[in-house]
């Protein structure tokens, strides 16, 4: 077989699993979903998250065997072409590209909003063809990164998710000790073991939960299309593959569990759009407000370059 001329071993194991992480953009997707999954089932949402995770998790496991039988950088398009035919093949492979340029075009615009947010320059923000410009910006620059190498990309996305990470981790913790220190909101409540029980959920609240939920995981089979220029090919990708999973349930359960003690189910719907924005400014005042609007800057971002990356 005629090589296709990727690098060998030019990622490890952890770039692959930043890589799967990043590719979520999980800033971006908590800030964007949260509100509105509190909105169908209050404060489920965290069980709603970990329901959402479940299926996710097994389509992991089923990329990690796949990987481990034939670790091609085509992935789902090589895969159900040698077990369905061509056809099926094409149309996997094609479905996949379709849905990254969509999704890229999507975080880039993201990108170029929180671009002008960051600096608090409302007319830009709220101007369409500004927002275009700056996201085209984003596109180009993350575009420029991919085609210099594997390493580089590797690197920003260590950085990237590096600040997106501790960002949200230093907001579950303020917030959670305002609430207990009773600093919080009015509508403040203290966390219930109970917010993760999925069985307290009607099947109702469960489907309508996860339709929304559930999107917030995909991402980490980028992990799979970097398998031949990553160490030990035939295995650490696929096991990237599935710790991603499990990191980013982590980052969202704590962050949603965080979120909705601080401002309860009304605070989060009062803002379903932007809820990282709206909190920060409470959380943290002004001006370290602004780092709230960085994680998610770095999210969309990051995952800008990720999806353009496969």
């Amino acid at each position: 077989v005629e090589d296709k001329g990727l690098k060998k071993n030019a990622i490890g194991f952890v770039s692959s699993v930043v890589i799967g992480v990043a590719s979520t953009a999980p800033g971006y997707s908590l800030a964007a979903t949260l509100g509105f999954v509190a909105a169908a089932v209050a404060l489920q949402a965290p069980a709603v998250l970990l329901i959402s995770f479940v299926p996710m998790f097994l389509v992991a496991g089923g990329y990690y065997y796949l990987n481990k039988a034939d670790p091609d950088c085509g992935t789902s398009f090589s895969w159900v072409t040698k077990a369905m035919g061509p056809q099926l093949g094409w149309i996997a492979g094609w479905t996949i590209v379709v849905a990254d340029i969509i999704v890229m075009a999507n975080l880039a615009q993201i990108a170029g909003l929180y671009t002008f947010e960051l600096f608090s320059w409302e007319a830009a923000a709220n101007s369409t063809a500004a927002v275009t410009a700056v996201g085209v910006i984003w596109i180009v620059i993350m575009t420029a990164i991919v085609v210099i190498g594997i390493e580089l990309s590797a690197r920003t996305q260590v950085g990237l998710l590096a600040a997106e990470i501790f960002t949200l981790a230093l907001f579950a913790v303020v917030a959670l000790i305002k609430v207990y220190a009773g600093e919080a909101g009015p509508n403040a409540v203290h966390p219930d073991i109970s917010w993760i029980n999925p069985f307290s959920l009607s099947p109702s609240e469960i489907s309508a939960g996860m339709l929304l939920a559930v999107f917030i995981y995909w991402g980490w089979d980028t992990t799979a299309t970097v398998n031949e220029e990553t160490e030990d090919p035939g295995e650490a990708p696929g096991r990237a593959t599935v710790i991603s999973t499990l990191i980013l349930l982590g980052i969202y359960v704590v962050v949603a569990i965080a979120a909705q003690s601080y401002d309860g189910v009304q605070g989060l719907v009062a803002e379903p759009e932007d809820v990282l924005s709206h909190l920060g400014a409470e959380v943290f005042g002004s001006p370290l407000d602004k780092i709230l609007i960085i994680a998610v800057l770095t999210s969309a971002a990051a995952s800008t370059q990720t999806t353009i990356l496969p």
